[in-house]
């Protein structure tokens, strides 16, 4: 691996469905499916952790259990050293800062304040995000199919706000409208590096460095904490959100946008997680969407899914070397 990379380094030409091999597609598709599943968890289970454990704490210790499944992962690919590789070390850095600990401050500070189905419809700008991204820095043109479908995703998120009580404080809405920013900015920095680093190596640097940051955070503000985790009701969920929603749900994600285009990616997984968040929000947390919400969240669904079709899934798609597998 003797590539440099530099911050104008751009991902390989775009692909066509047709130069897709139906292996490729059939991989890419089994882990956009199971990342659905995943990323439903994520807003439930932080909004259980936002309201019964210190938020540096569940942060820092969960993240930590990911930096520990991720090493563990590199130690036996042999990829570990590659952490430390002086050539891609800034690029790794910037995408565990904005991927990881960006998003997971954001997320559960938000949601100390909002409940989990309107961080649900709040999360829903995700694929916005990814269009607008994806037009500045790799090259995509929306097409007005899609143009409509970001207007139909708004219009859900204005529904929701007009009626002058779904997303208050402000300031926490604000949060979690940043945090599908930082992921798609920590995605799109991932496919300069793809190839030639792998999945696994991207979401080993998420965690490890993030791991670092957040532990000195915890230490610095917030050391009193760390006695928390001999509790079983503290060290549990932590350890599930740990290993399943981070570790788990950033290498199907990775294993996805590697094989599929990134706005076709996150089109494909974001209409599925709002309908199977809201399930679970009800059955563990209790919510019950207002007639609002529920608007909210159709009208959110159907313009992602409209974003589906306008899109192509081998656009800007980035080669699978095979030792991805």
């Amino acid at each position: 691996m003797t590539q440099s990379i530099t911050t104008n380094t751009r991902p390989p030409a775009a692909s066509t469905p047709a130069n897709l091999s139906p292996d490729t597609v059939a991989a890419g598709l089994a882990f956009a499916l199971s990342n659905v599943s995943i990323s439903a968890l994520q807003p439930v289970i932080t909004r259980y952790g936002a309201l019964r454990i210190d938020p540096v704490l569940f942060c820092a210790g969960s993240v930590t259990i990911a930096a520990i499944c991720a090493a563990a992962m590199l130690a036996w690919t042999g990829e570990i050293r590659l952490l430390g590789d002086r050539r891609y070390l800034l690029r790794l850095l910037a995408i565990s800062m904005a991927g990881t600990v960006a998003t997971t401050l954001a997320l559960i500070y938000g949601l100390r304040q909002l409940d989990a189905i309107a961080g649900v419809i709040l999360l829903e700008t995700e694929p916005v995000y990814s269009l607008m991204l994806a037009t500045i820095f790799l090259g995509e043109r929306p097409s007005a199919r899609q143009l409509l479908a970001t207007v139909l995703i708004l219009a859900a998120i204005g529904i929701v706000c007009g009626t002058g009580h779904g997303f208050r404080p402000l300031y926490a809405a604000g949060l979690i409208l940043i945090t599908p920013l930082c992921w798609q900015t920590s995605h799109v920095l991932s496919l300069c590096v793809m190839p030639p680093l792998s999945p696994r190596v991207i979401t080993g640097a998420r965690y490890v460095y993030a791991a670092i940051a957040l532990g000195i955070a915890l230490v610095v503000f917030d050391r009193s904490s760390i006695a928390e985790l001999t509790v079983a009701a503290v060290f549990m969920p932590i350890m599930f959100t740990g290993a399943l929603v981070y570790f788990m749900g950033s290498f199907t994600w990775y294993g996805a946008i590697s094989r599929l285009s990134l706005a076709w990616t996150t089109a494909l997984v974001i209409p599925a997680v709002p309908i199977v968040s809201l399930i679970l929000a009800i059955i563990f947390l209790g919510e019950r969407p207002g007639p609002h919400e529920i608007v909210g969240i159709t009208l959110a669904v159907i313009g992602i899914l409209a974003l589906v079709i306008g899109s192509d899934a081998g656009r800007n798609v980035v080669p699978t070397p095979a030792n991805y597998d």
